[in-house]
């Protein structure tokens, strides 16, 4: 079963994972760390969810990239 999505443009970090080919723990790494903004959070009796912006995770692989190989998923322009 799919999460209830609270706004269109918001991922979870499984979903971010599977668009950059990495892991969740990645994904939640790099939010917990603060380069990636949590954009919403969902609160549940076993725990929340936290959602974040495609266009942040974009924003933050171009910084990340920089005189580096670009990955496929950043030059993805119909992703998101």
């Amino acid at each position: 079963m799919s999460p209830r999505r609270p706004a269109p443009d918001l991922l979870t970090f499984a979903e971010v994972a599977e668009r950059v080919g990495g892991a969740a723990g990645t994904v939640r790494k790099w939010v917990d760390r603060g380069p990636i903004p949590v954009a919403a959070v969902e609160f549940y009796r076993s725990g929340t969810r936290r959602w974040v912006r495609w266009a942040d995770v974009r924003a933050f692989g171009e910084l990340h990239c920089l005189g580096k190989d670009r990955p496929a998923w950043l030059e993805d322009q119909t992703a998101g």
